[in-house]
């Protein structure tokens, strides 16, 4: 169990003693103790996990919003420790955010909007994120621009607890958490209230910052960090490709045929067949495969039909995006290493940060952002074409409407080396992918799995995500699974660790452990893919467009 977990539910057990002696001294709030006692826990529970508490309220009740945020941005009843290293006389604290102490955004929603009492949901729109908090706070508990802003942490994941008088009015009936307080007008009211959130505020920070609280300890680490600010780029434009339009392969190029090899004849069978019936076919892939120029054969079979997923490690939207931007792609690592600029591509660092951070932002998967942006859905700051994106496998499936899954580590890309690097929305945004991957897998009976060129990352999201799916009673059935790669293994290996392809993830996991969990096949297709993957191609579009019953299988499809 992690620390924080252990120190928070430790905490629940022993219970808020501010609450017990709340309780003590005012009885007459007894019955607002269990929503106190809930309004803390999920307050504690978003800043343990990074996010934000929101705050609002009219006239005096915007005073005791402030008065709230006083309490928790620094030290309120004990010394908290932890301070950084660099800032002795700093003290750590949470973040909270006041709603409408601008006046600017007020009079300007006030104007503007058509619809009345908006302030509060606009800013709470703006700026917050699924997981956050909304306290409102309303003696009468009638306030509209509050009930709009309840409405609208509805609809984005946004936890509200109102604080009103005993009637509680609109506002506790749209909460999620009512603490009701006696008192017969509002200055009585109003006096409970403060009782209420200096309780509130004494147990939040005793919980987080007290002796055993889950913030307590270091603040910062004690040892030294790169200072990335020091970090120097260069425009893409200087740089030369190893891969340009030129070196890309044209679907036109290939030859629908017939393959020799009984590998590839299997798997283009197999996912021909789950075309036709509309059986999923996922392809897992290295960015080698964008390397190689073969992208434009995955974008045409994302056209047709066939592919219906496509997941790819933290390089792939990399060298996918560089195309789009500039119709090149892969550096000299050689002669760029020795000189300090691999990986130091301006452009680069910049667009699939954005990307990571959109995601973020947006609450959606990184593969997705990305492929909104190249299609300009979402518009980034500054001016960015994309002149080359019919070349992007992500573009081209975010156009079809299918998933494009990126499945990222952190100080594995390039775009980590450079000072906008968004190491936090990075996690975010391909752990959504991550969980949509793994949605995928619990309706997978029949269907394609292909690996092509992923060693290390897509097996291990593969062996996850099937063993997340089976854990819920959906697993994988019937499936064939490949894998493509050059190294010569023995799938006999892949259970004797004293031979070399027992470590080979994507034979041990894709071709042998996974098909035999579950009833399905497993292929290994060795050899060159800039070899092998055109010949896939060619076999699936002869199997597509020879005619079934007078019609093309393209035709049955609805793709001809």
């Amino acid at each position: 169990m992690k620390k924080t977990e252990k120190r928070r539910r430790n905490q629940e057990k022993i219970g808020d003693p501010a609450v017990a002696a709340l309780i003590r001294s005012t009885p007459e709030l007894a019955g607002a103790e269990e929503a106190i006692r809930r309004a803390i826990d999920v307050i504690c529970r978003a800043f343990e996990k990074g996010k934000k508490l929101f705050v609002a309220g009219n006239g005096g009740s915007m005073s005791d919003a402030l008065h709230i945020s006083g309490e928790l941005l620094k030290g309120f009843r004990i010394r908290r420790r932890g301070f950084r290293k660099n800032e002795p006389k700093l003290q750590p604290g949470v973040p909270v955010w006041v709603l409408g102490i601008n006046p600017s955004l007020s009079s300007a929603v006030d104007n503007d909007f058509p619809e009345p009492y908006s302030a509060f949901a606009q800013e709470l729109y703006a700026a917050g994120t699924q997981g956050d908090v909304l306290l409102g706070i309303s003696t009468s508990g009638q306030a509209r621009n509050l009930r709009r802003a309840f409405e609208t942490a509805r609809r984005m994941g946004i936890t509200s607890v109102s604080l009103t008088g005993i009637r509680g009015g609109s506002l506790s009936e749209t909460a999620d958490i009512a603490v009701r307080t006696p008192g017969g007008d509002t200055a009585e009211i109003q006096e409970y209230h403060v009782k209420v959130y200096h309780a509130l505020c004494t147990a939040i920070e005793e919980r987080l910052f007290g002796e055993r609280g889950s913030l307590t300890g270091p603040y910062g680490s004690r040892h030294p960090t790169f200072d990335f600010r020091r970090i120097s780029t260069y425009s893409l434009s200087e740089r030369e490709n190893r891969t340009d339009l030129e070196r890309l392969i044209p679907p036109d190029s290939v030859t629908p045929r017939r393959s020799e090899d009984q590998g590839i004849k299997r798997l283009a069978e197999a996912a021909a067949d789950s075309c036709r019936r509309g059986s999923p076919v996922v392809l897992m892939m290295g960015a080698h495969l964008i390397k190689n120029g073969l992208g434009p054969l995955v974008a045409d079979l994302i056209d047709r039909g066939v592919i219906t997923l496509v997941a790819g490690n933290g390089a792939c939207p990399i060298h996918d995006a560089e195309l789009a931007l500039c119709g090149g792609t892969s550096e000299r690592v050689p002669e760029a290493l020795p000189a300090g600029r691999f990986g130091f591509a301006a452009e680069t660092g910049e667009l699939i940060n954005a990307v990571y951070a959109e995601s973020a932002k947006r609450l959606m998967g990184a593969g997705e952002a990305l492929g909104a942006i190249l299609a300009g859905d979402i518009p980034l700051a500054g001016t960015w074409r994309f002149p080359y994106r019919d070349h992007s496998i992500y573009y081209r499936a975010y156009r079809k409407g299918i998933p494009a899954t990126i499945h990222a580590t952190i100080g594995t890309d390039i775009v980590d080396q450079h000072p906008d690097a968004a190491f936090d929305a990075k996690g975010y945004g391909s752990g959504v992918d991550f969980s949509i991957f793994a949605q995928a897998m619990t309706r997978f009976i029949g269907g394609v799995v292909i690996d092509v060129g992923g060693a290390v990352t897509q097996p291990e999201v593969l062996l996850k995500a099937v063993s997340m799916a089976a854990n819920i009673g959906k697993p994988p059935q019937g499936f064939v699974a490949a894998v493509f790669d050059m190294v010569d293994v023995d799938r006999k290996d892949a259970e004797d660790e004293s031979k070399p392809g027992y470590y080979r993830r994507d034979i041990k996991s894709i071709v042998v452990r996974i098909p035999a969990a579950f009833g399905g096949e497993g292929l290994y297709i060795r050899g060159d893919q800039k070899v092998t993957f055109p010949a896939f191609y060619g076999h699936v579009r002869c199997l597509l467009e020879s005619p079934v019953d007078g019609k093309s299988r393209i035709d049955v499809k609805g793709k001809g």
